[in-house]
């Protein structure tokens, strides 16, 4: 446990202990492995094959960057993986969120913001194995019941309750790791820790081109067969296809112009659909 130890914070081997007590529960119950098998199916389906091949070429450029210039060793990686399944695959599953480019701009901000500073400071210290065994399971139970009691207004004051309970024990956590930092003060203000600090933040930011190129892709796919379904005239729409690819390019704010403000009038008309594509694609001045 001790080699363990030298490796992983006592939080992290919690979490690894817990997510192996959770997968032996879930395969022994027959119906748990039926979904669980469906999910996988799922996971490892044709498109995202595709996104893991494209996130594994990616990220491997990313790491060579890094490591071409001196920021990146095999002692990184770790905390890289640790990075990839707490950030980056959250990130790739939440892109139906990004309905413009300023999501992206919002995980800049939230990665660099004072928050990530007071994250980091928090997760820097841990308390003894036994005490984060108990305590992660505490945590995910009460923010379980918030998530639950939220989706009723009429548990309106248990959710307030429950949120209370959160803002408390983060408070105090953060007076715990005030403490501790004030006590040993030389472990934390070392370049290791700095560079612990500021990888994540870097290996975010460097992943956002991967994620806006994605969402790109999903949005181009996804409203192109809504335009087949459109109507039986497949000329118009290889046009309209082809104008809405050069008009709205790389620009995800332009493309969802096109999707929110395009009529599928114009395909039974005499509408010039380049000048239409053109058109609906223009942001709207501001009044006064």
């Amino acid at each position: 446990m001790s080699r363990l130890q030298e490796i992983f914070s006592n939080r992290e081997i919690s979490l690894l202990i817990w997510l192996g007590i959770f997968m032996i529960f879930v395969l022994t119950q027959k119906s748990m492995r039926n979904s669980l098998a469906d999910v996988v199916k799922l996971l490892f389906g044709k498109y995202f094959l595709a996104i893991y091949l494209t996130l594994g070429i990616y990220l491997f450029g990313v790491f060579a960057l890094l490591k071409s210039l001196g920021f990146w060793t095999s002692a990184d990686i770790k905390d890289s993986i640790f990075w990839l399944f707490s950030v980056g695959f959250v990130l790739v599953f939440s892109l139906n969120k990004a309905k413009d480019s300023n999501y992206f701009k919002a995980i800049i901000i939230d990665t660099i913001k004072v928050i990530a500073i007071l994250e980091f400071v928090i997760n820097f210290y841990n308390f003894s194995l036994v005490t984060e065994l108990i305590l992660l399971p505490v945590l995910i139970f009460i923010v379980m019941l918030q998530a639950v009691a939220e989706l009723d207004s009429k548990n309106a004051q248990v959710a307030k309750l429950l949120t209370n309970l959160m803002a408390i024990f983060g408070f105090a956590l953060l007076i715990y790791s005030i403490y501790k930092m004030a006590n040993g003060y030389s472990d934390f203000f070392k370049l290791g820790t700095l560079h612990s600090f500021i990888l994540p933040i870097l290996l975010t930011i460097l992943f956002l081109p991967y994620l806006y190129c994605l969402s790109l892709y999903s949005i181009y796919e996804s409203y192109f067969i809504r335009l087949d379904f459109m109507t039986v005239k497949k000329e118009k729409v290889k046009k309209v296809k082809r104008y809405i690819k050069q008009r709205a390019n790389l620009n995800i704010n332009r493309l969802n112009r096109i999707m929110e403000r395009f009529d599928k009038r114009v395909f039974y008309d005499e509408t010039n659909l380049k000048e239409y594509v053109k058109l609906i694609s223009k942001k709207e001045k501001a009044s006064g």
